[in-house]
């Protein structure tokens, strides 16, 4: 999957499996349909989970990397609890021992939303796209990076496995894809992700409702898990 075209106009396309939604993206029809696929859950070879819920009601989503935090992104959002999901797909066969699973998208979604019909680039005041970069990508309230960083003042490289191993030492999940991080308090929450394959540089796009208000956030991290005759 070669991702979205820059440099030329956007386009509005139908929904692949729902009629009600229209994406506006740069005329790449298989990215349209991968992106279509993994929003519907319908995406081959992978599964859906939820990572948890994170509370956003200022109405502020930070979606970052904790190691770039000149890179955070901060989307103006409906105030509420969103639930982040992810889909995780896999490639290679345990047969032949090269399976592999990698979080191809992931996305927070106001639960008490009225339904998304709109899923476009997310842009800044300028019109610029604008993406995530690193290795690990985090969604949380505004703030709530900066408490955890200084709750676990031990982290220094943020990965899924030391920020799982300082807010949960007990935990024996050398496999997880993704961390619900606690503040100590227990007032704030964060939801780590474990960022796709190794592209580092993903795209952000904006979720919409009817009335165009802001209700979620989705991160595609580049995975083509498709088999290899297809």
């Amino acid at each position: 999957m070669d991702g979205v075209e820059r440099g030329e106009n956007a386009t509005l396309v139908q929904h692949p499996l729902n009629h009600q939604i229209q994406f506006k993206v740069r005329p790449d029809p298989d990215w349209t349909q991968r992106i279509g696929e993994a929003w519907a859950g319908a995406l081959v070879n992978s599964r859906r989970e939820s990572a948890g819920i994170i509370a956003v009601m200022e109405g502020r989503l930070v979606i970052a990397d904790p190691n770039n935090s000149e890179g955070a992104i901060t989307a103006e959002v409906v105030a509420g609890e969103y639930e982040v999901v992810l889909t995780v797909a896999h490639l290679g066969s345990e047969a032949t021992y090269d399976y592999e699973e990698y979080v191809s998208h992931a996305f927070a979604l106001r639960r008490d939303n009225e339904g998304v019909t709109t899923i476009e680039p997310l842009t800044d005041e300028h019109g610029t796209e604008l993406g995530v970069e690193g290795t690990i990508t985090t969604f949380a309230g505004e703030g709530v990076i900066a408490r955890i960083a200084a709750d676990y003042p031990d982290l220094r490289i943020w990965t899924i496995p030391r920020l799982l191993s300082a807010v949960s030492p007990e935990a024996n999940l050398p496999d997880s894809k993704s961390v619900r991080a606690p503040t100590k308090d227990g007032s704030s929450v964060l939801i780590a992700v474990e960022a796709g394959s190794g592209r580092q540089d993903y795209p952000l796009f904006r979720l919409a409702d009817a009335k165009g208000n802001t209700v979620g956030v989705l991160v595609d991290f580049f995975v083509d898990n498709r088999p290899y005759d297809e």
